[in-house]
């Protein structure tokens, strides 16, 4: 990236303000950034919580059924 050009002799007050202008964008990008991550971040653990619940249920009709099968069993 050219932040000065050749052709053109910039003062140093005007340098300093394209320099900062650079660091403000990369700093905004960043924080941009780091907002839709953190936003992702929730998404998935939203997902892994549906998840567990999910496994939990699963589990509670696994023992369900196995007793079932258990007593079943017991009249054939």
């Amino acid at each position: 990236m050219r932040i000065f050009s050749k052709t053109a002799k910039l003062s140093f007050a005007e340098q300093m303000t394209a320099i900062k202008s650079v660091f403000k964008t990369a700093h905004e990008n960043a924080s941009n950034l780091h907002s839709q991550m953190e936003e992702e971040i929730k998404s998935k653990e939203s997902k892994i919580d549906s998840l567990q619940s999910d496994i939990e249920a699963i589990n509670i009709t696994k023992v369900e059924t196995e007793e079932f099968i258990k007593n079943i069993s017991k009249l054939i």
